[in-house]
């Protein structure tokens, strides 16, 4: 008769054990898929506050900030950036716009 008590004080004890591994499991995990650390998820408005932030960048030619820049691709592979007073140059230089 003491068998049958131990063998069923240590199934409770058992069943009470992995309900609490069950259940410290669950609550570790975040709720939502947006709240872990690791994401590929990028926040738009962190995007759009470093668009409108941007700094004017100066022209590959004249070294001017004029605003907006025209990048062009040059024959060897590079990328320039020209304003629109240096548009006539790419022109004559046959460069393509991007």
């Amino acid at each position: 008769m003491s068998q049958m008590v131990y063998a069923a004080v240590l199934m409770v004890v058992l069943v009470i054990i992995a309900v609490s591994f069950v259940s410290r499991s669950r609550s570790s995990k975040p709720k939502s898929p947006g709240t872990g650390t690791a994401s590929n998820v990028i926040s738009m408005d962190r995007h759009r506050k470093a668009k409108q932030s941007t700094v004017e960048q100066p022209c590959s030619s004249c070294k001017k900030k004029n605003g907006k820049l025209i990048f062009y691709a040059q024959d060897n592979g590079s990328v320039v950036g020209l304003c629109k007073d240096c548009k006539a140059k790419a022109k004559k230089r046959d460069m393509m716009p991007l």
